[in-house]
């Protein structure tokens, strides 16, 4: 992984609040406690479409209206209101859980089918093949939700991941995390670039690598794939 680089084909997209600019959309503005504490499955699913649907015709939807402002940032307001109907309709959270990696596939495809979009979303499992589906699907220019599970069997365990801030070409300690789930929007250097919280961090491979295989499970640290459905071709008369 060390000399291969891998990024979407557009600008993640950014909202513009109190004069601050986003990496990607946040669950902490929303003004439901349960959202902010336990929402990031939501924002995830909402900032992969969000992203389709601004970039590719095919994926554009009803939810969308309005959402892209002349400066070329998104509305605050719209982005809330598209949070709110995509768990409502889409994706709920159990209160004191949040969302079962398991869910987002399923709703996600619940979305391909009404939107009838050409899409089939999975959860990945095989820990062998997270990353070349991750390759895979930032060279079709799909972001990719990345879960980064809790501690397992131990889900009381206080082990997590660090999240890095790239100054000057440096890779600098910035958080940590666990049960929470990320955005990836592109790799290098042996970092995955993510979207988590309204900004732009890097993980490390080699040590989510680690915590998947010493601290969790590949049942809950994963990635939901997106893949396009193959057409049937149809027989020559």
């Amino acid at each position: 992984m060390e000399t291969k680089r891998y990024s979407l084909r557009h600008p993640y997209f950014s909202i513009k609040t109190q004069n601050d600019r986003s990496f990607g959309g946040s669950q902490t503005w929303s003004a439901s406690r349960i959202m902010r504490k336990y929402g990031c499955g939501v924002v995830g699913m909402a900032d992969v479409l969000l992203y389709l649907g601004l970039h590719q015709t095919a994926y554009e939807t009803d939810l969308l209206y309005g959402m892209l402002q002349e400066d070329g940032f998104l509305s605050y307001p719209r982005y809330e209101r598209y949070l709110m109907k995509m768990r409502r309709r889409y994706l709920s959270i159990i209160p004191g859980f949040g969302v079962p990696g398991f869910f987002l596939p399923l709703a996600m495809n619940r979305y391909f089918r009404h939107y009838r979009m050409d899409l089939r979303a999975s959860w990945c499992v095989r820990p062998g093949r997270i990353l070349p589906r991750i390759e895979e699907m930032l060279r079709q220019d799909f972001p990719v939700i990345l879960a980064i599970g809790p501690n397992f069997p131990r889900f009381w365990g206080k082990r997590k991941v660090v999240l890095y801030r790239k100054e000057n070409g440096e890779y600098l300690p910035s958080t940590d995390i666990k049960a929470h789930f990320v955005v990836v929007t592109g790799m290098m250097d042996g970092y995955l670039q993510i979207s988590s919280w309204g900004k732009e961090y890097y993980l490390s491979w080699t040590e989510y690598q680690r915590y998947m295989k010493k601290y969790s499970t590949c049942l809950t640290s994963n990635i939901c794939r997106i893949q396009v459905k193959r057409k049937k071709r149809k027989e020559e008369k």
